[in-house]
């Protein structure tokens, strides 16, 4: 993946890519007063962008038109995520609520005894969900990325669970796929200093509402176009034709 500064730098190119940057971080925004809706409308704005890389067009930021094609999009690719890491969300929350659920009863008993047979427990239970939890939680991205981009390239929301389909490409080019996830964590990494330098003084928290939409944004963008990127590489690699991919 040889391009790697130009996806981390091409929303700032020119001012038509900086103004529709902007106005994918006022998308997200809404996201925290009106719930789901500008969420899809994001990730489908970023299908658009995906598709285009995966089918060897260089990352651009086109413009916000079409609302109807970005929400098919974005229930493609949300949709598609959402159901591959739902088995992992079940058992964090599941491991997670009865870990909170059983410090609550710790928090208010009395009984020494109970406490001390509890504690263990919950301890054990929390450390297991964790060590569940994390690497299945690496596999679910690493399988989201192609299995999502398929179904944005096909135009079909099965096409992401078409296994035979799209693991050949993870496969071939799976290094391209992690170099996606480790950039999710640098970003993640790199926003949360932020976050403690901003937190120092009141003047600087106000700006947190500000930041956060844009960090969020440029953290689903990135990471998707890099792994569309590993997508249309692990289809060269294959020697598949594009066209078959669109088919």
């Amino acid at each position: 993946m040889s391009n790697i500064g130009e996806m981390l730098t091409f929303p700032f190119a020119n001012a038509e890519s900086r103004k529709n940057f902007l106005i994918g971080c006022l998308v997200l925004l809404a996201a925290f007063f009106i719930p789901l809706l500008p969420s899809i409308i994001a990730y489908g704005y970023i299908a658009k962008i995906v598709r285009k890389v995966a089918e060897g067009e260089a990352p651009s930021m086109p413009a916000w038109d079409d609302l109807n094609e970005m929400l098919v999009d974005g229930l493609r690719l949300y949709g598609v995520k959402f159901i591959i890491s739902l088995p992992v969300m079940v058992i964090m929350i599941a491991g997670l609520g009865t870990y909170w659920a059983g410090m609550m009863v710790v928090a208010f008993q009395d009984d020494s005894n109970l406490i001390n047979i509890l504690l263990p427990i919950l301890l054990l239970v929390f450390g297991a969900t964790m060590c569940i939890v994390f690497p299945l939680g690496i596999i679910s991205a690493l399988v989201s990325y192609p299995a999502s981009i398929h179904a944005v390239v096909k135009r079909r929301f099965s096409a992401g669970f078409e296994f035979r389909a799209w693991w050949p490409i993870l496969r071939i080019n799976l290094g391209g796929f992690f170099v996606a996830i480790l950039m999710t964590f640098a970003i993640s990494f790199l926003y949360s200093i932020g976050m403690q330098i901003l937190m120092l003084t009141i003047i600087l928290i106000c700006l947190l509402p500000l930041l956060m939409p844009v960090v969020m944004f440029y953290m689903i963008l990135v990471p998707e176009l890099l792994a569309a990127q590993a997508y249309r590489e692990g289809l060269l690699k294959l020697a598949t034709p594009v066209d078959a991919a669109q088919e």
